[in-house]
């Protein structure tokens, strides 16, 4: 066609477990054919010579290369356009020809998605801004053809130039005669995934076909400037090119989120496997774990913005393939299960029903009083044991802390035989006049267990010169705040799946400034205990007080009382009564 060809651009090869993503800084914006996302610079696909191989058949027929790019997590992400450039980006080596999309025709976007998915090329979204970067990529890719859906708003020239251009057709007998595609009727639900499930060379399902209008891609205007001259006007069928001969050794996971359509398109056009999940964490579904452990050696991708970004997604991805599960499957807390716990210490009963019998004994009450709970509950319901850790004393003690530490040695055999039963375990910390922080860093080596949680006990965190007993105790968000980033932390470095970070709390009071405790840690599953007894109208009451003002984040639970409660709920009231039901329900 006389283009002229942009030649190679230095980047570096991606190495095991390279993290990239689709953000890309304005400084690199003008990164020419290379792409301006910094996906396309890691995934070094801009050095690879104009004749690189591909596709099948005649040598001199132009075809399409994939990249392969290893061990490498990604996310595809900051909206339609960029998403859809970093896909492109990751998949394709080279490809003579592209799908377009004009942002501004969200209508066509089927459309786009199934010929793209059909031909076995990337689909890249143009809007207001992006121009010069899809430029970029049509000529990293070296594309003469270009099937165009929707005109933006400066029109085609801007962003095809001189190639070939093709009127993207809206009806099955165009897609047969333009494309060579054979297209089906599909129902205009669950976009994303039906585009998840297309698959060049078969038949494509898109919505709408009978009833959309024909697409022009190229807008009527008044404009001398950006009227397309005749010779230029769009073909009527795309040139012949050969498909890539290979498939993307990736999985990407995807959501029912529109900005994502274009990129999962370019997926399955390059052959990646596409798993759709309704919770953006990798982490949260038992058969994406499997899914993403088969795909180990090859990339592993994610798009949309709910994912957290490349160093969030990396992160939980590492936990989902090397960590192992939590007691009820999957590597998040909630709502992939609830809890039943035994409250208490091994040491007797006058702390509470866990020491009222020994280890195995305890276990076993546990599993059977959870099991009470699953006809009441859609998501299973999963035995756990809170023991106190460090038990508020009358006592100063020798520290002068007025809170007796229990010995790791002593809680290590609860908490192998817990996790050999499928058992949760909650250390719980009363720490009198020392600090959350102080008392968490004593069982650093028990909470590396990936099912042990923690809990403060504000109600025995005490001020100078305060005894227990004599006031309830209290504590400020500043002090959690500093525990659950430590927690988090010792949870990430150590590749663990979610923790449960529980705070008790039965008076207004015992919180300060609740509404500022940091709940951004993915690490972690903050769970709000309302621990109070009474009557069971009393408790409701302090259930409602406990949870105005709650964030969103922090996951309810509810402890009943054997003694003190009058009376004490059954597990059907603990769960018919009680709005919203609780997550985690402990018994004393």
């Amino acid at each position: 066609m006389g283009r002229t060809t942009v030649g190679p651009v230095p980047c570096p090869a991606p190495k095991d477990g390279t993290v990239i993503s689709s953000a890309f800084s304005p400084p690199f914006s003008r990164c020419l054919a290379a792409g301006a996302l910094s996906l396309g610079l890691i995934l070094s696909g801009c050095t690879t010579s104009p004749g690189a191989p591909g596709g099948a058949g005649d040598p001199d027929v132009p075809a399409v290369s994939l990249q392969q790019s290893g061990a490498v997590t990604g996310v595809f992400d900051g909206g339609t356009g960029p998403a859809s450039l970093a896909a492109s980006s990751a998949f394709f080596e080279s490809s003579p020809a592209a799908v377009v999309l004009g942002a501004a025709n969200p209508a066509a976007s089927g459309l786009a998605a199934a010929a793209a998915a059909g031909l076995g090329v990337p689909l890249l979204v143009v809007e207001p801004g992006n121009e010069e970067q899809v430029e970029g990529e049509l000529e990293r890719l070296r594309v003469d053809s270009v099937v165009l859906y929707g005109a933006p708003a400066e029109g085609w020239p801007a962003v095809a130039g001189d190639r070939t251009q093709v009127s993207g057709p809206a009806d099955a007998d165009g897609f047969r005669t333009v494309l060579d595609l054979e297209v089906v009727p599909a129902e205009a639900s669950g976009a994303v995934a039906r585009i998840a499930a297309m698959d060049r060379g078969e038949p494509i399902a898109v919505p709408g076909l009978e009833a959309a209008p024909a697409q022009t891609a190229v807008p009527e205007t008044d404009d001398s400037e950006t009227e397309v001259p005749k010779d230029k006007a769009p073909a009527q069928e795309l040139p012949e090119f050969d498909a890539a001969g290979n498939r993307a050794e990736a999985i990407v996971l995807a959501t029912e989120d529109p900005a994502s359509a274009a990129a999962v398109a370019t997926a399955r056009a390059a052959g990646a496997e596409v798993r759709m999940v309704e919770a953006a964490d990798p982490r949260v579904d038992p058969a994406t774990i499997e899914a993403l452990r088969s795909h180990r050696d090859g990339g592993i991708y994610a798009v949309g913005d709910g994912f957290g970004g490349a160093e969030t997604f990396a992160a939980h991805s590492d936990v989902a393939l090397n960590a192992p599960e939590l007691p009820g499957g999957g590597q998040t807390v909630f709502p992939g299960r609830r809890m039943v716990a035994l409250y208490g210490h091994p040491s007797g009963g006058s702390l509470g029903v866990l020491g009222e019998q020994g280890l195995e004994e305890s276990i076993r009450r546990a599993q059977e009083t959870a099991a009470q709970y699953q006809p009441f509950s859609d998501e299973p319901v999963v035995p756990a044991l809170e023991i106190i850790t460090t038990v508020a004393s009358s006592e100063a003690g020798a520290d002068g802390d007025f809170s007796t530490e229990t010995a790791v040695a002593e809680l290590l055999p609860w908490i192998e035989a817990a996790g050999e039963a499928g058992v949760y375990v909650i250390l719980d910390l009363q720490p009198g006049h020392s600090t959350f922080l102080n008392q968490a860093r004593r069982y650093e080596e028990l909470l590396k267990f990936p099912h042990v949680g923690l809990a403060l006990d504000s109600e025995w965190r005490l001020a100078p010169g305060q005894r227990h007993l004599e006031q309830i105790g209290s504590v400020d968000s500043a002090e959690v705040n500093e525990v659950s980033a430590w927690l988090a932390e010792l949870t990430r470095e150590n590749v663990l799946p979610q923790k449960l970070f529980m705070l008790h709390q039965f008076n207004s009071s015992m919180i300060r400034d609740r509404d500022q405790l940091d709940v951004s840690h993915s690490e972690l599953a903050v769970s709000l205990h309302a621990d109070g007894h009474g009557t069971p109208g009393e408790k409701l009451d302090t259930w409602n007080v406990l949870r105005t003002g709650l964030q969103p984040e922090i996951w309810p639970g509810w402890k009943n009382f054997y003694d003190e409660d009058t009376p004490t709920l059954t597990p059907e009231q603990t769960f018919t009564q009680i709005d919203p039901k609780p997550w985690f329900i402990s018994y004393q």
